[in-house]
């Protein structure tokens, strides 16, 4: 092996891979609720300021769980697919793993004021997603089976009062009931989007565009510029209409439990992402996990994690070395068998 392969196999197995070697410091601060909102609004998690409306939501749940002597359960919403342009699809590759350690990071020291179990669930929003953006139910099927099966395998090995699990938005209700709500719905929706600036409408078409699997369950490559921009436009829409009838569907059952702290990734910055807190997908990127790749960037001092998106990814891709891995984690995906590593500093 090279001294390269060394490195970072070296710092794969000892350094990402033990859940237990998170240094973190005491809740500072009298006031044990101040100390854990100070913990959740933190930018160093997040990059950018919470959404007030955010803060004040979280604030009354964390309210209710210390007078109540409730268990802290965080939710983080995400995708449930790992998206169609990265080299790994369609398993989870290194970008989960840096997020679920992070997560961890991110809740341990209010955890460790407990006494008892601090909950991490993982849910994932793609039930719908087959109908919006053309993309393959089997792939979306094999990236869930092999999250739940990472989530698992890292539960196993956390030592800290910390459980995680994994849970999807279509055991809530039937999937069928959920279409037939959101094909009803949806004039009203697309009412409220054309009312929207041109400027927000651009920014939501752009952004659906690139979740749009144009050669995915169906072929779409042909479709004529008039087409391709109805597709486009129905896709937001639609998924406008699905994040409000899920909720109607599940919200007091499942959002709003009384000990539930929702958190999302930097989609959350967008349009509907107002009243849940945002965060980072690990301490050195934005790009949410199951949109980018994980990648590490190796200098001569230290190694950073990296999720990087597709437009940076095309940026590197001639630079990236390809590493061979060992370690416990190939029985899950074989995307663990290696990884991309940068030698430098990355230009963004």
């Amino acid at each position: 092996m090279s001294d390269l392969e060394i490195r970072v196999n070296n710092y794969i197995n000892n350094d990402l891979l033990n859940f237990n070697n998170i240094e973190t410091n005491p809740l500072e601060g009298k006031d044990l609720k101040d100390s854990i909102l100070n913990r959740l609004f933190s930018r160093k998690w997040s990059r950018k300021a919470q959404y007030e409306e955010a803060k004040k939501y979280t604030e009354e749940k964390v309210d209710n769980i210390l007078n109540n002597n409730l268990e802290f359960l965080f939710c983080f919403c995400f995708g449930g697919y790992k998206h169609f342009w990265s080299p790994t699809y369609p398993e989870p590759d290194w970008a989960e793993i840096f997020t679920i350690k992070y997560l961890i990071e991110y809740v341990l020291p209010i955890a460790q004021t407990q006494d008892k179990s601090t909950k991490i669930e993982f849910e994932s929003e793609e039930v719908a997603l087959t109908y919006m953006n053309n993309t393959p139910q089997e792939g979306m099927d094999k990236y869930n089976k092999a999250f739940k099966d990472l989530i698992s395998y890292v539960n196993s090995k956390v030592e800290y009062p910390i459980d995680l699990s994994v849970v999807l938005a279509r055991d809530f209700y039937d999937k069928d009931e959920l279409l037939k709500k959101m094909d009803k719905y949806l004039p009203e929706v697309k009412q409220r989007f054309d009312n929207l600036s041109e400027e927000e409408k651009t920014i939501r078409l752009k952004r659906a565009e690139t979740n749009i699997m144009w050669n995915g369950k169906e072929d779409l490559t042909n479709l004529s510029e008039e087409e391709r921009n109805k597709f486009i436009y129905n896709s937001r829409t639609l998924n406008e209409a699905f994040l409000d009838i899920d909720y109607e569907l599940r919200g007091k059952e499942y959002f709003e439990k009384d000990n539930l702290i929702p958190l999302l990734g930097s989609f959350g910055l967008g349009a509907g992402g107002e009243l849940w807190l945002h965060l980072a997908s690990n301490s050195s990127s934005m790009v949410d996990f199951w949109a980018g790749m994980g990648i590490l960037e190796v200098r001569e001092d230290k190694i950073i994690q990296k999720t990087i998106s597709q437009k940076q990814f095309e940026q590197i891709k001639d630079q990236l070395i390809k590493v061979d891995l060992n370690n416990n984690l190939t029985n899950i995906s074989n995307n663990y068998s290696w990884i991309y590593v940068y030698e430098g500093k990355l230009p963004f």
